[in-house]
């Protein structure tokens, strides 16, 4: 079966890294597997399309594959502490952030985040994954992260328990109640209301650009 174009060859040279494991799968089939799976997500817009076997299987050892697994199994949070435009600024008070958090034994896997306003500008920021101490309560975690959050001048922290749906607490002062994202889903929010990607955040900086593929709740 060949491929139908060039991002299906592109896909294809990504899977052969891992080409022991659909041999392991599937067998005699695997090559066929290989390009009807290529073939198939190089016609599609975005990996939301993709059951989540597929996204494991394709990108397996990526950090967001590792941000969204964690996100399906154990008690995690987003947050971030950027605030403005200024770079500078913001690189202080992801430092005063992580401090924060080491404090209280919480530790994060640090990605970069993008959502919309409602006037449609796109906005990118360090967007911190925290994971609950295996000591804390669930009640005692999203009660500090919503702390965390009002401490560092956040419209809102987000929390989730496993595989069920991930909250948005306000800790602003607008005193809204908390809502329903949704679950984890692999690729970019059809809405761009809020994403994570584990794109490298090198010396606290923040990328120029994703070069990860996304995840995002809904």
């Amino acid at each position: 079966m060949p491929a139908v174009n060039q991002e299906a060859e592109r896909i294809i040279r990504g899977m052969k890294k891992n080409r022991h494991r659909f041999k392991k799968l599937y067998g005699k089939r695997d090559k066929e597997v290989m390009y009807a799976t290529a073939n198939k997500l190089a016609q599609k817009e975005q990996l939301k399309v993709m059951y989540y076997k597929d996204f494991i299987s394709l990108v397996e050892g990526n950090p967001t594959t590792r941000m969204l697994t964690k996100s399906k199994t154990k008690v995690t949070g987003n947050i971030s502490a950027d605030r403005g435009s200024s770079e500078k600024d913001n690189r202080a008070k992801r430092k005063g952030l992580e401090k924060d958090l080491k404090k209280k034994g919480i530790g994060y896997k640090k990605g970069v985040g993008e959502y919309k306003y409602d006037k449609g500008k796109t906005e990118r920021e360090v967007s911190y994954q925290t994971s609950k101490p295996d000591k804390m309560s669930k009640r005692r975690f999203g009660k500090t992260m919503r702390r965390l959050g009002r401490k560092h001048g956040q419209e809102s922290v987000i929390t989730k328990d496993k595989d069920k749906s991930a909250k948005l607490h306000y800790t602003d002062k607008s005193k809204k109640k908390s809502e329903s994202l949704g679950k984890s889903k692999p690729g970019s929010h059809p809405q761009k209301y809020g994403e994570t990607s584990g794109s490298k955040v090198r010396s606290g900086k923040l990328p120029k650009k994703s070069t990860k593929p996304a995840y995002h709740y809904k």
